[in-house]
């Protein structure tokens, strides 16, 4: 019988999170997080009642120190231990200090991992966090399961940086994620190495974010680092060489898409390998200067990798990784907004995946989550940030006076969410929905500007500020009512005079909400001149900010650095997700996708084709001016067609010609 590692439940994806987070490096100086960090229980025990019926074997492995005990008898680790048929108590303790403290128990007939329970020695019992991928004792749950491949630069030139070093530049063709190897060395001489997503950035000697020195070496391999473009000083192309292993996660992809718009398949991929870059431990932000998981940007990941991959591990491991363990001490990332996403992310989590087990696990840390959230209320029943806290909403110029309007949206959406995990949980939902109800009216209250026909930033400021921020999130979250609607569709969403969103992050908000108003047009304007910006001017992946109004390296500065612009965020791969949610238009109408609508849109194109996750399955799509094919490998589809709705067999091609 197969043996797996296990641990703790939650312990795995805690450990790997405050690692990952604490590997980030700017300018040579180590940078630990911002928010404090999460490290799993250094005393764990597990258990197992169960019954055999022939005899069998125990033999204890253990990440950090422990014992078995057997029918109530203490054995060491490594000690085989023979039992006969009948009912038998397990029990494993194990302890390390400033590890993840794991047992693996070999076994023919009562192997360790799913049905045994475990404790940070309480009395609360939980079942045990395995993966199916630890099968060996050889195998650490402290090693995460990465994946390299070799890749060598595309080009080579001997240059001389902005300091008049000479040196060799590397360039590998696109970003990559991973080790640098390079062989040729001399031990005598020192050598400076720069990083650069962009070739400017590899050049600027110590304005570049990441470099390091070697000496007294042949050859090296260099941790873990993002980069396009590697300069080495002191060295010709003649004496070194050098190569990348560019380390990944293994995902399978599921979703494509392409269509008659050369251009806009180009975003997709480009989207699609920004993405995947950003697919580690948990999702990232970016895959060069912070590598730190955020809860905002992961809010919108999700939605991209229910569209991609549909791989519900890193949604898990992000989810828990974000949120850690009681007690509750500040917001997630320590910013209001993102601990409401982390909220409402569940909700869409159990849209997508049908798992309940999950989040019945979790559903104690969502009510702490969402009790601590409370304590920054006022009078009103609005949020209001407290010392300590980031209101965030975008990088724009938001009235952020006091309550802000966006945040209550946020809330009240994640007032719904609890409503709907409450009932998973077997709890009541009424306080919830009523304190929804009850903020909305106050909303309507503070917040309105008849006037303006949109709702303002802040109330307590007197500037009656209007942004686009809460007005989409209005239209998103199904807060405004039908004539408010349309009065925020043509007074802000339309409106040349509300200031333009500068983020590919909550551009993905209002291309969101554009799309589900059917304004396709405004969607494929901006992926043309925002993205499409972007690749005409030699991107490979998404940047974490795009303004088409700077030259050259202006476009690489942010934050009061001349560098520290990531060209590698993941919060600007929402196009992925929107072109298979509304163009090939597919999406769950029950948890699991137990059922499925097929609603696709051609907009401005003349063709598209692709496929979408649908559960255990997919569904494809093929449309174009003359005809509609749809084909899925799992039932439960309708097609919503022209005012029609067609249902589909699992497995047979559906075809309609118009």
């Amino acid at each position: 019988m197969q043996a797996y590692w296990m641990w703790h439940w939650g312990d795995y994806e805690i450990y790997h999170t405050y690692i990952m987070s604490n590997r980030r490096q700017e300018f040579g100086a180590d940078y630990p997080t911002l928010w404090h960090g999460e490290t799993a229980y250094p005393n764990v025990e597990f258990h197992l009642t169960a019954e055999t019926d022939k005899p069998g074997y125990l033999t204890l492995h253990v990440n950090g120190k422990g014992y078995l005990l057997v029918d109530y008898r203490r054995y060491a680790d490594g000690v085989r231990v023979e039992i006969g048929p009948g009912k038998h108590t397990v029990v494993v303790r194990v302890t390390k200090d400033g590890g993840l403290p794991a047992a693996y128990v070999e076994s023919d007939v009562l192997p360790s991992g799913d049905g045994w329970l475990c404790t940070h020695m309480t009395a609360e019992k939980m079942p045990v966090g395995w993966r199916p991928v630890y099968d060996s004792p050889a195998m650490s749950p402290e090693q995460f399961p990465f994946s390299y491949e070799k890749v060598n630069p595309v080009k080579k030139e001997s240059v001389q940086n902005e300091k008049s070093a000479d040196g060799v530049l590397f360039d590998f063709g696109k970003e990559l994620f991973g080790y640098v190897d390079i062989n040729g060395l001399q031990p005598e001489n020192q050598y400076g190495v720069f990083y650069g997503e962009s070739r400017e950035e590899a050049l600027a000697d110590k304005d570049a974010l990441l470099f390091e020195y070697v000496e007294g070496k042949t050859s090296v391999r260099l941790t873990q680092r993002a980069f396009r473009y590697i300069f080495v000083t002191g060295s010709d192309q003649d004496q070194i060489s050098l190569s990348a292993a560019y380390e990944y996660l293994p995902l399978k992809q599921r979703g494509t898409f392409r269509c008659d718009n050369e251009m806009f398949n180009r975003v997709w991929e480009m989207c699609r390998y920004t993405f995947h870059l950003n697919c580690r431990e948990t999702y990232l932000d970016g895959i060069k200067r912070d590598r730190w998981p955020w809860s905002g940007d992961a809010y919108q990941s999700y939605a991209i990798n229910r569209y991609l991959y549909m791989d519900r591990d890193i949604d898990q491991r992000t989810i828990v990784g974000l949120r850690g363990k009681d007690p509750v001490e500040q917001h997630i990332n320590t910013i209001l907004d993102y601990s409401l996403y982390w909220i409402i992310a569940l909700e869409d989590y159990h849209m997508t995946y049908g798992d309940e087990t999950f989040l019945k696990l979790i559903w104690k840390r969502v009510k702490t989550q969402y009790e601590f959230v409370s304590t920054r209320e006022n009078e009103q029943g609005f949020l209001v940030g407290q010392p300590g806290d980031w209101t965030f909403i975008d990088w724009s110029e938001i009235d952020k006076t006091g309550a802000v309007c966006a945040e209550q949206m946020l809330y009240i959406r994640a007032l719904r969410a609890m409503a709907y995990l409450a009932e998973l949980a077997g709890e009541s939902s009424a306080a919830y929905l009523e304190k929804a109800d009850t903020l909305i009216s106050r909303i309507n209250s503070f917040y309105w500007d008849a006037e303006k026909g949109a709702y303002i930033d802040s109330y307590e400021s007197g500037r009656r500020n209007v942004t686009r921020h809460a007005n989409i999130f209005a239209l998103l979250f199904d807060i405004a009512d039908a004539s408010q609607r349309e009065s925020i569709i043509q007074n802000v969403l339309l409106s040349d005079s509300v200031r333009k969103i500068t983020t590919p992050y909550f551009e993905g908000f209002e291309l969101d909400a554009m799309c589900r108003i059917g304004n396709f047009g405004f969607f494929e304007d901006m992926l043309t001149s925002y993205w499409g910006g972007m690749l005409e001017l030699g991107a490979t992946t998404v940047w974490e900010q795009f303004d088409p109004t700077k030259n050259g390296a202006e476009h690489y500065a942010m934050y009061g650095s001349r560098f520290s612009k990531s060209l590698c965020h993941a919060w600007g791969s929402t196009p992925v997700y929107l072109l298979g949610r509304y163009y090939l238009g597919v999406y769950a109408t029950a948890p699991g996708y137990k059922s499925f609508r097929v609603e696709p849109q051609l907009g401005g194109l003349g063709e598209i084709e692709g496929t979408v996750p649908v559960g255990e399955g997919d569904v494809y799509v093929h449309l174009t001016k003359s005809a509609l094919t749809v084909k899925a490998d799992i039932a439960g589809g309708t097609l919503l067609w022209q005012g029609r709705e067609y249902a589909f067999p699992a497995g047979e091609e559906f075809r309609l010609v118009y």
